[in-house]
């Protein structure tokens, strides 16, 4: 009997102090809504883990350099024309004209003189004049003329047209030059113009020709060259 009150005594002593203790612990308060605080979680930021971003270049944009070619026009160059001189080469021979279509002229005189290698022939142009036979009026131009040289036969053949007479060689056919290196002679030929004269002039070794014609007054130029 004694052996069960025991352990029935002390249950209850026990749970006597257990109650004791929950009632005299203290009863929380409870704040209102307004007064409640809730702590945010602290943000740690570690700053050896944040890295920059990489910034990424934008390409370079290289212009291309165009070269612009310059389109030049084609110019035609265009020969001066000569009316009164020109030259021909037919055949190795050349062929000089030049002066105007006329009527009533004369070869007054003819001139040679020489400067360094070039011999100068001059045919001076006057008024014809029917009473004399020597003229003295001097023409301010020439008639036609034609001069072709062969320089195979060292010739040259003139043919000149407005010319009524031939007064320099004073009715002769032929005139020699003498001791002109280049001219041996001017010989006088057939011509059926009766306003117009043929002649030609033999040269005593190869030579270039030039021929033409100057105004006020009116002559007619031969120059030969030595080759």
């Amino acid at each position: 009997m004694r052996q069960t009150i025991l352990p029935l005594f002390l249950l209850l002593v026990f749970t006597g102090c257990n109650e004791r203790n929950s009632l005299s612990a203290p009863i929380p308060t409870l704040l209102p809504a307004d007064e409640i605080v809730i702590e945010q979680p602290k943000i740690i930021e570690n700053t050896d883990m944040l890295k920059a971003p990489k910034v990424v270049k934008a390409p370079k944009v290289v212009k291309e350099k165009y070269k612009v070619e310059e389109v030049k026009p084609t110019v035609k160059k265009v020969a001066k024309k000569h009316p009164k001189v020109q030259s021909y080469t037919k055949s190795k021979q050349e062929i000089f004209s030049g002066g105007i279509m006329t009527d009533g002229l004369d070869i007054g005189t003819i001139r040679l003189g020489k400067e360094g290698t070039t011999t100068r022939l001059v045919f001076d142009c006057y008024k014809w004049n029917i009473n004399s036979n020597t003229p003295s009026i001097r023409a301010h131009e020439t008639g036609y003329y034609t001069f072709t040289y062969e320089p195979k036969k060292r010739r040259i053949t003139a043919i000149i047209n407005g010319y009524r007479g031939f007064s320099a060689l004073h009715k002769a056919k032929v005139r020699t030059f003498g001791s002109n290196p280049m001219v041996r002679k001017l010989t006088m030929e057939k011509y059926l113009d009766d306003s117009g004269f043929k002649f030609t002039i033999e040269l005593k070794k190869n030579a270039k020709v030039n021929v033409f014609d100057l105004k006020a007054p009116g002559r007619i130029i031969v120059d030969i060259f030595p080759s």
